[in-house]
């Protein structure tokens, strides 16, 4: 992991540190991996908004209720577990704002196993770090 930024502020709270986004984060990639959708309710912000590039330059956007759905499909269809392996790049709290960059190894987005580039933005709200924004950018194993 690199780049880690701290901030008078985000050292005040024990909840607004790159330690608890990196919590947050780890809560996620095991109840998404799993197909958890009841966890993913409380995970995911009501406002949620997901972008998705694929390899081809195409892009499929979600809302909360789409994405559930997504990873619902998933579970009836048998899948089992998703990788939960990941590349930590970055993690910046900002007041009740933070990201987390990161890649990915996973089937998950488009049934095939590709390397994923995020960029995970949270909002602090209700006591809990909720995920906001995903920006994902697919990209096939062989590229590294």
């Amino acid at each position: 992991m690199t780049n880690v930024t701290y901030t008078a502020e985000t050292q005040t709270k024990e909840t607004h540190t790159p330690a608890a986004i990196r919590a947050a984060m780890d809560h996620l990639i095991d109840r998404a991996t799993n197909f958890d959708i009841e966890a993913l309710d409380t995970i995911y912000h009501d406002d949620f908004h997901t972008t998705l590039v694929m390899p081809d330059g195409s892009v499929m956007t979600y809302n909360k209720q789409a994405f559930k759905a997504h990873f619902a499909k998933q579970a009836e269809e048998g899948k089992t577990q998703l990788n939960t392996w990941a590349d930590w790049h970055d993690f910046h709290v900002l007041g009740d704002s933070a990201v987390c960059v990161l890649s990915r190894i996973h089937s998950g987005m488009n049934g095939e196993e590709m390397k994923l580039l995020c960029n995970i933005e949270f909002r602090f709200e209700d006591d809990r770090w909720q995920v906001l924004r995903e920006q994902i950018f697919l990209r096939p194993l062989s590229e590294g």
